[in-house]
């Protein structure tokens, strides 16, 4: 039978990697390797006990992959293997915190009916569109730094998601199928801005900072507005 693969390049990931498993482990990674297990935690606390903490799980995720980049781009030395198991982690990662989460969110807040179905699962598919295509440009652009994204990075999920939910659950007192379609709104115009072809400023360190804090206090403030003005609990009851 015919050898497929290159021995000695398959050795020279071997040889950059973990000594005796898969894949790579060092200060570079760990904030992708926590935004995943955070996408899943909030995963299983949606449909296990309330969606508001994987609301809270999905902010995390987000945190954690708006300086992951910043953190590995400071190890010294890294190699061609390097960066790419880093491209790729990342991408696996952003797919189940930002593409696949968030649509447990909407079914922990009862969006179970059948008509439901489609637009939730639109959501994940746009969201591995937009991180392929992201995979297939950063492999075939000139060298240099990336200034600006096609379409809306799957990560802004750590924003939209959580202040539609916020936004929808203020409508709790006037009926479950109001506080839904809202939520149903949300999941749609950010899965059509996934794909939608248009160019979005890479922001620096400085500019997430900034993106960081005006999130923060919006989240505060609708969560205030939500709780005194609506007189909505902080963790909402799961709607039937």
């Amino acid at each position: 039978m015919k050898k497929t693969g290159n021995p000695e390049n398959n050795q020279a990931v071997r040889g950059e990697g973990a000594k005796y498993i898969v894949g790579f482990y060092h200060y570079g990674v760990i904030l992708t390797y926590l935004s995943a297990i955070a996408g899943v935690v909030g995963i299983i606390l949606s449909m296990t006990v309330n969606p508001f903490w994987g609301v809270v799980c999905l902010l995390v995720s987000g945190l954690c992959d708006a300086f992951d980049g910043a953190v590995a781009s400071t190890r010294k030395n890294r190699t061609d293997a390097d960066r790419l198991f880093g491209t790729q982690i990342d991408s696996l990662s952003d797919l189940i915190a930002f593409g696949v989460a968030p649509i447990f969110i909407g079914i922990g807040l009862g969006m179970k009916e059948w008509y439901f179905f489609v637009p939730l699962c639109i959501f994940p598919l746009c969201a591995l569109i937009r991180l392929a295509y992201y995979n297939v440009t950063e492999e075939t652009r000139k060298k240099g730094k990336r200034v600006a994204f096609e379409g809306l990075p799957v990560t802004n999920a750590a924003i939209a998601i959580p202040v539609f939910y916020l936004v929808a659950t203020m409508f709790t007192f006037i009926s479950p199928l109001t506080v839904k379609l809202v939520m149903l709104l949300g999941f749609c115009l950010t899965a059509f801005l996934y794909v939608l072809r248009f160019h979005m400023p890479k922001a620096g360190i400085r500019g997430l900072l900034i993106a960081i804090g005006t999130v923060t206090a919006l989240v505060i403030t609708l969560a205030l507005v939500r709780t005194y003005v609506c007189g909505v609990p902080l963790i909402s009851p799961v709607l039937p």
